[in-house]
């Protein structure tokens, strides 16, 4: 069985139905500093809806 990633991000082109639907995801830190939670990172495989 498939795992799914939940995305709740409306406006990227990936997000189908809450579902990130990309093959492949790239998380990093979305700063200089060490990461301690996760609203220190981001998902660089957005892509914005056409």
């Amino acid at each position: 069985m498939p795992k799914e990633i939940k995305c709740v991000v409306e406006e990227c082109h990936f997000n189908e139905n809450m579902i990130c639907n990309a093959d492949a995801i790239e998380v990093r830190s979305s700063g200089d500093r060490s990461v301690e939670t996760s609203d220190g990172t981001a998902c660089s495989t957005f892509k914005p809806q056409e």
